[in-house]
C-alpha cells in the first residue's frame, strides 16, 4: 500500500491531458465532463478532471465569482480544451465571459488553460513566482502579474467621484506551502475562501504531491491564512468538496505530522 501511495503522489505531479484512457486491467476510466456548481450567492465552483491510469480521474476545482464590476475566474481547468468548456458553461450560466482570471500557483491543474484565456481575451493574473516557475513546467505564464510588491490586494475595485474603492475580492500570498507561489482568493460578501492546493481535503491522511512543497513553512502559511480571513466560513480546496475552517486545522496537523517523521 505504501508503494502504491507513493506512485500516486508522483503521478499527481505530472501534466496530463484530460482523456478517456484504458488501464492495464482493460477497465475504461470515464472522465466526467467539466461542470459548474453554485455554492453561494454569486459564487460557483468549476470542476474538471484529468485521468491518471490506473487510478482514474482526478478532480480539480476553481471558482467563478460575479461582482458588480464583472466576472472573475479563479484557476483554469486542467487543459486548454476543458478550460474552453468551462468558459462556455460560464457564458451560458452568467451570460458573459469572465473579465479577468487569477491562477493560484504554477501547476497544470491551476493554469493548464492559459492559452485558452489568451485566445478569449481574458486577462490572466498570477503571482510573480508563478509566472517565473510556469515555463519550466511546460506551462504558459499569465498575461499580467499581481502582488508584485505586496502580500495582499483586492480585485474588481471601482472609482466614484474621483475616489478609488477596493473590490470585493481579496488575493493573498501567505507564504510557501504546497508550492512556493501558492495564493488564496477570498470573496467577502459570500465568506467563501478558495485555498487551492494549500489546504488538504478533510478525508486526506497525507499531504499529496509535495514535489514543490516547503514543509518547513507550510503550517505557518496556513496559520497566516486563518489570521488574515477570520470571517471566512466556506473553505474550498482544489481537490475535494468545500468544508469549514476545520480544513485549516486539519492541514496544519498533517504538516506537523510529516515534519515529525
Amino acid at each position: 500500500m505504501m508503494i502504491r501511495a507513493l506512485v500516486f503522489i508522483a503521478l499527481l505531479g505530472l501534466t496530463a491531458a484530460c482523456s478517456k484512457t484504458t488501464t492495464t486491467s482493460t477497465v475504461t476510466n470515464e472522465v466526467p465532463a467539466p461542470s459548474l456548481e453554485q455554492i453561494a450567492e454569486n459564487v460557483w465552483i468549476h470542476k474538471s478532471y484529468a485521468d491518471f491510469p490506473p487510478y482514474g480521474p482526478v478532480l480539480s476545482q476553481g471558482l467563478v465569482i460575479k461582482t458588480d464590476e464583472g466576472i472573475v475566474l479563479v484557476d483554469t481547468a486542467w487543459t486548454n480544451g476543458d478550460t474552453a468548456i468551462v468558459l462556455d458553461l460560464i457564458e451560458d450560466t452568467l451570460g458573459d465571459d469572465p473579465d479577468m482570471a487569477v491562477v493560484t500557483h504554477a501547476h497544470a491543474d491551476k493554469m493548464g488553460g492559459v492559452d485558452t484565456l489568451n485566445k478569449r481575451g481574458i486577462g490572466g493574473r498570477a503571482h510573480p513566482l508563478t509566472n517565473e516557475d510556469a515555463p519550466g513546467r511546460n506551462l504558459k505564464p499569465t498575461q499580467y502579474t499581481i502582488l508584485e510588491d505586496r502580500d495582499i490586494d483586492t480585485l474588481m475595485g471601482w472609482s466614484e467621484n474621483g475616489v478609488d474603492h477596493d473590490g470585493p475580492i481579496t488575493v493573498y500570498y501567505p507564504g510557501p506551502g504546497h508550492a512556493r507561489d501558492n495564493i488564496v482568493v477570498y470573496h467577502a460578501p459570500s465568506k467563501v475562501l478558495f485555498v487551492g492546493c494549500l489546504i488538504r481535503p478533510g478525508t486526506s491522511n497525507s499531504l499529496g504531491n509535495t514535489a514543490d512543497a516547503d514543509l518547513s513553512q507550510w503550517a505557518q502559511s496556513v496559520r497566516n491564512v486563518a489570521a488574515t480571513f477570520p470571517e471566512a466560513q466556506i473553505i474550498v480546496p482544489s481537490h475535494s468538496v468545500a468544508g469549514d475552517r476545520a480544513l485549516l486545522d486539519h492541514t496544519i496537523a498533517l504538516v506537523e505530522a510529516a515534519n515529525a517523521e
